[in-house]
């Protein structure tokens, strides 16, 4: 039975969480949340039939009687594991749940999983308030870097992405946009596309540098080095869309004339040596 026990003052902010037992069914985790451990939700397990049910999951209040948890998903999957039928949560407003959310992620996430908390804490901004400049400092707060919004959305459209290899560049060329989120997100999207393509031309690459013997496990990244215009410019003049269109051109070249990788290998280990 759902049923309200207390509330308490939160200290810095001064608004009201509320401590309530809540049916486990009426509980749900929120869709950003990364996906749980099993080995994590077994120890938890474990933990509870010995010591019980000790720290409560934070959530927010969602549809009719539903109830968002934005941190304790481990805890959540693992007291439904050991039988529990009820959770004590506190409840905190809507309007914290975006930064919460993004802090109380676990540490140590991949850029896959970066991407994909960025992307869903940005839709669920988009979604509220569509006329929201993208570079407001409610979405700069809750969102660490504006390019993993643009990953995210490459990862949907293919899983097997290599976007850890595209962060360096997009840390200089991928800023907050000064326009709505709704047209915001259009753009990401046109972006996710773009690097796409390149990411479909240098996978063509690397199997071409596979068949004359050239491979190792960070060949993907070095083309995209040796491909790129940026080199040492600490500015990049290009917009976006000029850039990758210049990278793509220099991999269907190097397509054309794969020996000047080889080249440029050799040449990269006699210095070091």
């Amino acid at each position: 039975m759902l049923s309200k026990v207390g509330e308490v003052l939160e200290p810095i902010k001064g608004y009201v969480q509320e401590i309530m037992v809540v049916p486990i069914h009426k509980l749900k985790v929120v869709s950003l949340q990364r996906k749980p451990s099993k080995f994590m939700v077994q120890r938890l397990t474990e933990s509870m039939r010995k010591v019980g049910f000790i720290t409560p999951v934070i959530a927010v209040k969602g549809e009719v009687d539903e109830y968002i948890i934005i941190d304790g998903q481990h805890r959540f999957l693992a007291a439904k594991e050991a039988g529990v039928k009820e959770l004590l949560c506190i409840i905190v407003p809507k309007k914290y749940a975006h930064d919460l959310m993004e802090l109380n992620i676990e540490k140590q996430m991949s850029i896959r999983e970066k991407a994909y908390v960025a992307l869903n804490v940005y839709r669920a901004y988009m979604n509220e308030e569509p006329s929201m400049m993208e570079d407001d400092p409610r979405i700069i707060d809750s969102i660490e870097l504006p390019y993993y919004v643009t990953l995210g959305l490459a990862y949907e459209g293919n899983q097997r992405f290599f976007g850890s290899a595209y962060e360096s560049i997009l840390k200089r060329i991928d800023s907050f946009l000064s326009i709505p989120l709704m047209d915001a997100l259009k753009e990401r999207e046109r972006r996710a596309k773009v690097i796409l393509s390149v990411d479909e031309v240098a996978r063509r690459v690397v199997e071409k540098l596979k068949e004359m013997g050239i491979t190792h496990q960070f060949i993907y990244g070095e083309i995209l080095s040796f491909c790129s215009p940026m080199g040492r410019k600490r500015k990049v003049e290009e917009d976006f869309n000029e850039f990758f269109e210049k990278v793509k051109e220099n991999l269907k070249s190097l397509m054309d004339n794969p020996e000047r990788f080889r080249y440029h290998e050799s040449q990269a280990s006699q210095e070091k040596d």
